[in-house]
C-alpha cells in the first residue's frame, strides 16, 4: 500500500474557503477564482458542522447566498443534501435550520462509531496485508508525536484520517463509508474534546495497529472499543462545553 501522508506541514498547504463564525451578513471577499468554483456543498457543511451557524438558527437563504456569492438554486441543492446528510434540519413553510447538539443523539452516534470500528478492526486483522498495517502504524508514531501546540483542527483531521484509514483496511467498503457520515455529524464534539488531549490516547492507537500486526483481532477489537467508549462517557461534558465556544464564536476552522 502506498503510505497515506498525514503530515501537518501537507495538511497546512491544503486552501480551502474559512467561515468567520461571526456572521454572514457582508458577502464573501472575492478570490482570482469565480463564484461558480466554490464548492457549495462543502462550504456549507463545513460552517454547519463547526457550528457557524447557531444550533436550532433558522438560515436565511437570501443572506447566505449573498455571502458566498453563489445563485439560489446552488444552493438550496447543497443544504436539501445537508438535510439529507442529517447536518441541517428542514421544516415545512419555515426552512432551514443548523442542527442541534442533541445529548442522546450524540451518544447513539458515538455508540454507532464503536460497533463500527471494532468490526472493522477485526476484519482487518484477518485482510489487511503486512505492508499496509506497517504503514498504518507509521502514520499512528507521526501522530503521536505531534506536539500540545498543534492546532485542534490539525490534530482531528489527523486521527479522522487514521481511523478513517484502519476502517477502509477492513476491505469494506459499507464500513467506510457509515464512518465517514458519523466523523461529520460528531465533528464539533471530536474537536471540543481534543481541548484536553488525553494522556495515552496517541499510544492506543499503536496497541491496536500491533494487535493488528499480530492477528489478534479479538485484541485489536477490544482495545479500539476501549478507546472509543472513554469519549462516550463524557459526551455531557462536552456538549456544555461546545455552547460556550459556540456563542463566544470560537469554533474550528476545518482543514
Amino acid at each position: 500500500m502506498k503510505q497515506t501522508e498525514y503530515s501537518s506541514s501537507r495538511m497546512d498547504k491544503k486552501s480551502k474557503l474559512r467561515m468567520p463564525s461571526s456572521t454572514i451578513d457582508k458577502p464573501m471577499k472575492k478570490t482570482a477564482k469565480s463564484s461558480e468554483d466554490i464548492d457549495v456543498y462543502q462550504t456549507v457543511r463545513d460552517m454547519a458542522i463547526s457550528f457557524h451557524f447557531k444550533p436550532g438558527e433558522r438560515i436565511n437563504e437570501g443572506k447566505l447566498a449573498t455571502y458566498l456569492g453563489v445563485s439560489r438554486t446552488p444552493l438550496r441543492e447543497a443544504m436539501q443534501k445537508l438535510v439529507s446528510d442529517k447536518l441541517l434540519r428542514w421544516e415545512r413553510n419555515k426552512g432551514f435550520f443548523c442542527h442541534m447538539l442533541d445529548e442522546k443523539e450524540v451518544f447513539d452516534l458515538y455508540e454507532f462509531r464503536k460497533i463500527i470500528e471494532q468490526q472493522a478492526t477485526f476484519l482487518a486483522a484477518e485482510r489487511a496485508s503486512d505492508e499496509e498495517l506497517q504503514a498504518l502504524k507509521a502514520a499512528a508514531i507521526e501522530y503521536s508525536k505531534l506536539g500540545d501546540d498543534t492546532p485542534k483542527e490539525v490534530l482531528l483531521d489527523f486521527d479522522q484520517k487514521l481511523h478513517q484509514q484502519l476502517v477502509m483496511l477492513s476491505g469494506n467498503q459499507e464500513l467506510a463509508e457509515a464512518l465517514k457520515k458519523v466523523n461529520q455529524r460528531i465533528y464539533f464534539i471530536r474537536w471540543v474534546n481534543l481541548t484536553d488531549r488525553p494522556t495515552g490516547n496517541d499510544s492506543e492507537h499503536i496497541h491496536i495497529i500491533e494487535a493488528l500486526i499480530a492477528r489478534d483481532g479479538l485484541k485489536a477489537m477490544t482495545i479500539m472499543g476501549n478507546h472509543v467508549e472513554k469519549r462516550k462517557e463524557q459526551i455531557a461534558n462536552y456538549i456544555r462545553e461546545g455552547y460556550g465556544h459556540i456563542y463566544t464564536g470560537n469554533t474550528p476552522k476545518i482543514i
